[in-house]
């Protein structure tokens, strides 16, 4: 039986709970079961000594059993009752308590690090590094220093040299090179003015926490000093990621240094923080076939009689240590852009010998982005020189003068389809603007970082039409407001001020607190209007350039000369009640038509109630329109948190509709009353086009999620989406999509499944009909198409697949592939694992084993395998992570993200993971990115109470190993509590509501 699928579903299938085992409360080792006793006395009473004395016994032992008994059961463990909110302390990604133990040295301020590599190579695969590094730094401070800490990681220091004063020049003596094994000899000369040796008593590496303890014989005060330090450092991929591609013709590889956000201290002892920026000179050593790229421009090349080369790079400006970059690998110019302006900046294009790349969407785009940046911050590229690289990694990477883009972004042309051209040009949007934020200005930690991350996000979806005016559509709504409305929906979501861990930061979920950053500084931006946000962020690059600012100074730029809330309340005051708390309000109207007013009340919104967390009330700017009111300038006025409810006055009759929330810029929930939800959907029905996208996007996604959580009829709920019918723009249709696959799954296992499936696949067969076959402009409404119709299975895009996929069933590869679009072969591939299970679990293997890790439909093929409806197909998928060694951890992750996105993974997930956890955690121990993502497939697993109930008691039985993935944890707690709550107090109301669409359909 393949559970999500219409025309397998028996009613026996179904859970049901009344076969279930049912829990006593109460302890059953200590009752017992008596059969009546009857009793008939019978004649008078005697009391003798001897009874006497047994009965004072028989009380004495029977006084002694209860104190044994009583004891016993003090002594019994009780089973601790832990709470699901309590594991979001101890996430990895969370700050610890003891974080201030770990700091580095006070006043300690390095101004120059001189780097030398060495890297050893061994089969094309990097196995461990020699280096060297020089730092000079000022101590400044009154009280002598006796021990220096910095930053060290899997390392062993073979030696360590202190010196007073600064290296005043530096340069390098011919090392003793013989192949990749060479020893490392002949040092370094240090020319300085007045040295004197400062004796070192020990060093320690604290490999845990990566720290270097340095203690000296003897205290130093406030100067100027110089650290030398050569070392053996072994790596993986969290500092250089390494691709292979080898053939019989010749060796080629490349490797990418990837030192965010701290793993700087795993390629050399640094002082680790981001607010320690230096000047770095880099040197690398490497074989002569190799090009090797870095942030500022190769200053020499020097080749050894071995035939090594040495490539000296020069000075960089002031960086944060995790800013230092390296490529390399056997690279080929693919062309260089240089402008004729006071800049001289010159762009270069790289790319892998032998392949056949073309970057010209990027090169007609990337001047354009570059000037919209330097005309938005006044500030120019501060280095001469920018190398963009296409790699074949799974991540793209900005660092000052070098950005390395994934292949399938960087081989894109003017006619590609328009959805690749967009995905395109936003990644080249924020890989520049990172040029600037994050790089010329950085935070003054990771906690603060969303202040840059979140800018990037507003900006990106601010330049992106203006670049291409083919991308006419709401991008940020589509891409950013919609998820980040769900991810911030539940009462465990966090707050943008949460203490963040950077050595775990890769388990954090730093992308939805960037989304909703980027929601805040948009509806910051909506009530401050737009002349003073361009001036905001003009005046907070020009501040900080090359320094490191945190929240306060970055809203003081931001909100610089702006006009005070009606009560005083300055606007930085405003947006603090938001990044201090967390979640997001619903505003409730009430109209009254005879009197022509609104009450507005506000609350906080959440999908489930697993806390009894209530917020205290926002700062609220509120836009409204009426009939015939223009989009464009809406009446606006601020909501204060002290109103208990707000009333507006000339709000219209019974005939006048009412929309707040104009253009989605406010970060709320609108619900209205049932009469104005009435006079919403009269309106589209009657004019599609009356109310902009953005508006029937929030209109769809508030409607259906309040009814979700009962606070509005699911009839109500339908009427607004029943004209989509006639709707040809993307927004609405996103914001459908999103919530018609979540009830795809809390349905699967109901008796309202069969009419949902029913309604859904005729709404997706008519979309189909009428965009999916626009396949060659890339349209975002044939890239929904296609995504719809796979979810749901719809029978003229099941036809299409099958046509579409007979090479690839009959064939060794896939020649044919380039017929379908890259942007849609991801759908095609899941919608062929649902209808063929035939094919079988080894066909896939042996599909993916034809794939390279570089081919651009690899991680389409992945997506595709939690698309399976075979249980033991799933199972295998599951086991082959967990046991097997086929997949890559970057690989295993695409995977699993797939998993909670359909109904029979989903099921099968929910009990693998709970059962096999101790396998899980044995094997991944510390890849918080993958436990996190195993425990984040149990999201779409509930379909019962009982469900819930299974998950707490795993939650409580693996307490102390959940706690480096507490908040995913939690966060699946919360959306089973929503999804159970949904089922018994919602379901009703939508069954009833469901089968009656249909039947009037029908």
């Amino acid at each position: 039986m393949r559970r999500g699928s219409v025309s397998t579903w028996e009613p026996w299938a179904r859970r049901n709970s009344a076969n279930m085992a049912q829990y006593a409360t109460s302890r059953q080792e200590f009752m017992t079961s008596e059969p009546g006793i009857e009793y008939q006395r019978g004649g008078g009473f005697f009391l003798s000594h001897r009874k006497i004395a047994i009965f004072i016994t028989v009380i004495f032992l029977s006084l002694v059993a209860v104190g044994f008994v009583g004891a016993y059961v003090g002594a019994t463990p009780r089973k601790k009752v832990f709470d699901a909110t309590a594991l979001i302390a101890g996430d990895a990604g969370s700050e610890p308590a003891d974080a201030a133990k770990y700091k580095l040295s006070n006043s300690i301020f390095p101004s120059h690090y001189f780097i030398d590599l060495l890297p050893i190579i061994d089969d094309n695969g990097i196995t461990w590094v020699r280096g060297r590094v020089v730092i000079n730094f000022h101590y400044n401070d009154t009280s002598n220093l006796s021990k220096i800490i910095l930053n060290a990681k899997g390392m062993n220091v073979t030696n360590i040299k202190m010196t007073s004063g600064f290296i005043k020049n530096h340069t390098r003596q011919q090392r003793d090179v013989q192949n990749t094994t060479a020893q490392f000899l002949n040092e370094t000369t240090i020319k300085e003015e007045m040295p004197r040796t400062i004796e070192i008593k020990n060093n320690e590496i604290d490999n845990e926490h990566g720290i270097l303890t340095i203690d000296l014989a003897s205290e130093i005060n406030s100067g100027l000093y110089t650290l030398d330090i050569n070392y053996e450092t072994h790596v993986d991929n969290r500092t250089l990621l390494i691709a292979n591609f080898s053939d019989e013709s010749a060796d080629r590889w490349l490797m990418a240094s990837q030192l965010k956000p701290i793993n700087a201290r795993r390629l050399f002892p640094v002082f680790d923080d981001v607010k320690l920026k230096a000047k770095f000179i880099l040197s690398v050593n490497h074989s002569a076939d190799t090009t090797v790229l870095s942030n500022s421009p190769l200053k020499s090349r020097t080749i050894t009689p071995t035939g090594l080369a040495v490539d000296v790079f020069e000075e960089t400006p002031p960086i944060s240590p995790h800013n230092l970059a390296f490529i390399q690998g056997q690279l080929m110019p693919l062309g260089k852009i240089m402008t004729n302006d006071t800049k001289n900046l010159t762009i270069n294009f790289w790319g892998q010998w032998s392949e056949n790349l073309d970057p010209s969407y990027l090169k007609d785009s990337i001047i354009l982005v570059i000037n919209y940046f330097e005309e938005l911050f006044k500030v120019n590229l501060t280095m001469n020189k920018l190398d963009v690289v296409s790699v074949p990694f799974s991540i793209n990477s900005a660092n000052p003068g070098l950005i390395t883009i994934r292949e399938p972004f960087f081989n894109v042309t003017k006619v590609s389809p328009g959805v690749t051209r967009y995905e395109t040009l936003r990644t080249l949007i924020r890989l520049i603007g990172q040029q600037w934020l994050g790089g010329l200005v950085n935070s003054q930690n990771w906690t603060d970082v969303w202040i840059l991350e979140s800018s990037l996000i507003d900006i990106q979806h601010e330049i992106i039409q203006k670049i291409d005016p083919s991308f006419n559509h709401s991008t940020f709504l589509l891409d950013v407001q919609l998820e980040a409305f769900e991810a911030d929906g539940y009462s465990v979501s966090q707050s943008l001020d949460t203490k963040v861990n950077p050595t775990y930061l890769d388990a954090f979920h730093p992308d939805e607190l960037y989304d909703r950053g980027a929601c805040l500084l948009r509806m910051m931006h909506g009530a401050l209007r737009h002349n003073e946000t361009t001036t905001g962020y003009r005046k907070f690059v020009s501040s900080w350039i090359y320094d490191n600012a945190d929240v306060s100074s970055f809203l003081e730029a931001m909100t610089d000369n702006s006009t005070a809330l009606p009560d005083g309340t300055t606007p930085i005051e405003a947006i603090n009640s938001w990044i201090g708390g967390h979640g997001y309000p619903l505003l409730t109207i009430d109209r009254n038509y005879d009197e022509q007013t609104a009450t507005v009340r506000q609350s906080r919104f959440t999908f489930d109630n697993l806390t009894n967390d209530h917020k205290k009330p926002w700062y609220l700017p509120l836009t409204w329109i009426k009939n015939n009111n223009d989009t464009s300038s809406p009446s606006f006025m601020w909501i204060k948190p002290s109103d208990d409810q707000t009333l507006i006055n000339e709000m219209g009759d019974n005939n006048t509709w009412l929309i707040f929330n104009i253009n989605s810029i406010g970060y709320y929930r609108i619900n209205y009353d049932k009469y104005n939800w009435q006079l919403i959907a009269n309106a589209l029905i009657e004019n599609p086009t009356i109310f902009p996208s953005s508006v029937k996007a929030s209109l769809i996604d508030d409607v259906l999620s309040l009814a979700f959580v009962g606070k509005t009829t699911y009839l109500t709920a339908f009427s607004i989406i029943n004209y989509l019918q006639n709707e040809s723009q993307p927004e609405p249709w996103s914001a459908l999509m999103g919530h018609a696959i979540k009830l795809n799954l809390v349905l699967s296992d109901t008796a309202a499944y069969p009419s949902y499936q029913q309604f859904m696949r005729k709404l997706s067969s008519n979309l189909f009909n009428e965009f999916g076959l626009q396949i060659d402009a890339g349209k975002r409404m044939t890239l929904i198409a296609h995504q719809l119709g796979s979810a749901f299975e719809s029978t003229e895009y099941v036809d299409w697949v099958k046509k579409n996929s007979v090479d690839l069933k009959n064939s060794y590869g896939w020649k044919k592939r380039y017929v379908v679009p890259s942007y849609l072969r991801e759908s095609l591939l899941c919608t062929l694992a649902k209808l063929e299970d035939e094919l079988g679990w080894q066909w896939w293997k042996d599909k993916l084993g034809n794939i390279t890790k570089r081919d651009n439909d690899r991680n389409s093929f992945l997506s595709s395998l939690a698309c399976f409806q075979v249980s033991w197909m799933l199972q295998a998928v599951l086991n082959e992570i967990v046991e097997g060694s086929f997949f890559e951890n970057d690989e295993s992750l695409v995977i699993l993200k797939e998993f909670n996105k359909h109904p029979a993974a989903s099921e099968v997930a929910f009990k693998y993971v709970q059962t096999n956890w101790p396998k899980i955690l044995t094997r991944f121990e510390k890849s918080y990115p993958i436990l996190r993502a195993f425990i984040g497939t149990l999201g779409s697993g509930f379909t019962t109470e009982k469900d819930l109930i299974d998950f707490q008691n795993f939650r409580e039985s693996n307490y102390d190993s959940l706690k480096p993935v507490g908040y995913i944890t939690a966060f699946v707690e919360a959306k089973g509590n929503s999804w159970v709550s949904f089922l018994n107090n919602s379901f009703v109301d939508f069954d009833k509501t469901i089968r009656k669409i249909v039947e009037i359909v029908n």
